[in-house]
């Protein structure tokens, strides 16, 4: 039990040290003082996360990286990354006091955080060789797998969380267009992520 528990831990902080699109979306977040928008960010990479391992775990000795579903998924992913991208990069103006969030705003931040894990191929093939070397360590035990990766996907939602609150203990000591530029930059990073998805993977 305590080597599921250890092991998946290290697999969490592993994905962690990942700088990826999730990352500059809750450090953005996160300099503009929305840590709500962050934390739902984050929640909703912990059901894409969560969801992906399930599948794999059942389905993964049937897929094949040469498979058409998977090319589809860098272009759908590509391109949900450009348009995400591009939103930001297209801003004039970004509000530095907290953002006011209404009963819509939060699942349109979860949604966003669920599509970007989703439809990003290198999440999946993480996960699919995470799952694979699970399977194999613990013999195919259900019990030991799922508190394995249980572990895993909990220090994956603690961190992305925290580097958006790190990014908010930051933000009182950056003034004017600062943060328009940083959104801006994280726009462009979100689109070369996705161009790179679609025509160099």
């Amino acid at each position: 039990m305590w080597e599921a528990i250890v092991q998946g831990i290290l697999t969490g902080l592993v994905l962690a040290t990942f700088i990826g699109p999730i990352f500059f979306a809750v450090v953005d977040l996160g300099l503009k003082g929305n840590l709500k928008g962050a934390a739902y960010i984050a929640f909703g990479t912990f059901i894409s996360d969560i969801l992906t391992v399930l599948f794999i775990y059942f389905v993964a000795k049937n897929v094949h990286h040469d498979s058409p579903v998977l090319q589809g998924m860098y272009i759908v992913g590509g391109l949900i990354l450009v348009v995400l991208g591009l939103q930001s990069v297209l801003k004039s103006k970004i509000t530095e006091s907290h953002m006011e969030m209404n009963q819509d705003k939060p699942w349109t931040f979860f949604t966003k955080g669920f599509l970007i894990n989703s439809l990003n191929p290198n999440v999946f093939f993480f996960w699919f060789g995470a799952v694979m070397v699970a399977v194999n360590t613990y013999h195919n035990q259900a019990s030991f797998i799922l508190l394995h990766f249980f572990c895993a996907l909990l220090v994956v939602f603690s961190t992305d969380f925290l580097k958006g609150y790190a990014a908010s203990l930051l933000r009182h000591h950056i003034q004017g267009n600062i943060l328009l530029y940083l959104s801006k930059l994280s726009g462009l990073i979100l689109v070369y992520f996705g161009l790179k998805l679609m025509f160099f993977h």
